[in-house]
């Protein structure tokens, strides 16, 4: 539910947590399901800057060194299939080096203007899709990185976090059998069509809507920290898919706060705001009931017991 919900809201998801949880599987198994093989590109240490993920024309040979990636959104351009990049360990480089130009292009509200450019200069014999050296981003991918906390990584920082949907996989499960499910042959019209459905069907209560600005004023005033329009436009995207997918409009709520807001509360100083977090949560008790937001009061405790 949480995954289905992530990629309604943003072509950027992010699962991270302990190895071994299934980060990686799961995202595989996202691309058998809808009958498209992902494509995994796993990150290197080396990565510093975008040709390390689309390739470069080497000056030498006058030879274009294309990648994986590269060629996997080429093709991506031709059909109206689901496409799923995996960027495994993203984080091994920094992700605001070697991605900063697809977060850029991503944010674009039109599609239409979703164009990287790919080397410099044209030639007649450029593939029919690059256009004077530009090639369009199709908006049938999606991108699925997946981040192990350690000493060999890179801190994630604010920037990529607010452009992508975090999801926190940090408990180990206990083994069981899933059944065997049908495979689905989805296409990106038919499934944004649906994404479309749940958002009419589904839309955010305007009291909720007020609930959450409340709380962008209380989080202002007693922690100096606000979260900005983006992060209301996923909110309105995620929630009414997490809606669809049989969930609690409520629990998709304290869920993107949880992650997508109070993790802002990191970057501050911890010391500071020691005290406050205590009526912080006792105001999300207030605001949306109690027992209601779980995620928010384990996520503020959690951060309370580092200080």
């Amino acid at each position: 539910r949480l995954f289905v919900s992530a990629i309604a809201s943003t072509k950027l998801v992010i699962l991270q947590g302990i190895s071994g949880t299934g980060k990686t599987s799961i995202s595989l198994a996202w691309g058998n399901f809808v009958k498209h093989p992902s494509c995994v590109a796993s990150v290197q240490p080396s990565w510093r800057d975008r040709t390390d993920i689309f390739g470069y024309l080497n000056e030498f040979t006058k030879k274009f060194n294309e990648t994986d990636f590269l060629a996997y959104l080429y093709e991506a351009g031709y059909t109206d299939e689901i496409y799923t990049v995996i960027l495994d360990e993203m984080n091994l480089a920094r992700v605001e080096y070697y991605f900063a130009e697809m977060l850029s292009i991503l944010e674009m509200h039109s599609t239409k203007d979703w164009k990287i450019e790919v080397v410099q200069s044209s030639w007649p014999t450029d593939p029919k899709k690059l256009i004077r050296g530009k090639l369009q981003i199709p908006p049938n991918a999606w991108y699925i990185g997946t981040i192990n906390n350690d000493d060999s990584t890179f801190m994630v920082t604010d920037k990529v976090y607010d452009r992508a949907m975090p999801i926190a996989i940090d408990d180990k499960c206990e083994v069981f059998e899933a059944p065997e499910t049908d495979k689905v042959k989805t296409s990106f019209k038919y499934l944004d069509s649906l994404f479309e459905k749940s958002s009419e069907e589904h839309p955010v209560k305007a009291e909720n809507l007020e609930k959450i600005a409340q709380l962008d004023r209380y989080v202002i005033d007693h922690f100096r920290l606000a979260f900005g329009n983006r992060i209301v436009k996923q909110l309105k995207d995620f929630v009414p898919a997490f809606v669809a997918c049989g969930g609690d409009e409520v629990a998709g709520i304290d869920y993107l706060i949880a992650h997508k807001i109070l993790r802002k509360f990191e970057q501050l100083n911890l010391a500071y705001i020691k005290d406050e977090i205590d009526g912080l949560v006792n105001y999300l008790e207030k605001l949306f009931g109690a027992g209601k937001t779980p995620e928010c009061k384990a996520y503020l405790l959690r951060l309370k017991k580092t200080i």
